[in-house]
């Protein structure tokens, strides 16, 4: 087996795996939605100054394969829904931005749906 093939597996079934680190979320495009696997985080990502209050800003984040995506691509505006996990509540999300990963993977940079 490759290196590029450990790395699909080691992808499948243990970060996107629900029994691991991955969860199912729903995407919703236009009047469509998909259950895919996911792996969200909220890491601390910028630092921001309001006034004389320095304050970090938790960004969310959602990984999934690219090969999950309607065409296989991603789109600023997809929203995804998350079930409730032991580690975050369940929540609406739209997709701000994207990074496509040279893995096959896509990064979306999120922001709760209002």
């Amino acid at each position: 087996m490759s290196f590029k093939d450990d790395l699909m597996n080691d992808l499948d079934e243990t970060f996107f795996n629900p029994d691991d680190f991955g969860e199912e979320v729903t995407l919703t495009r236009v009047n469509s939605s998909v259950v895919m696997r996911g792996l969200f985080d909220t890491p601390g990502l910028s630092e921001e100054s309001v006034g004389e209050v320095s304050v970090i800003a938790h960004e969310p984040r959602l990984f999934v394969r690219s090969s999950d995506l309607p065409d296989s691509k991603p789109r600023k505006g997809d929203v995804f829904t998350l079930g409730s996990t032991p580690f975050h509540r369940a929540m609406k999300l739209s997709a701000i931005d994207f990074v496509f990963e040279k893995d096959g993977t896509v990064v979306y940079k999120l922001e709760e749906c209002k």
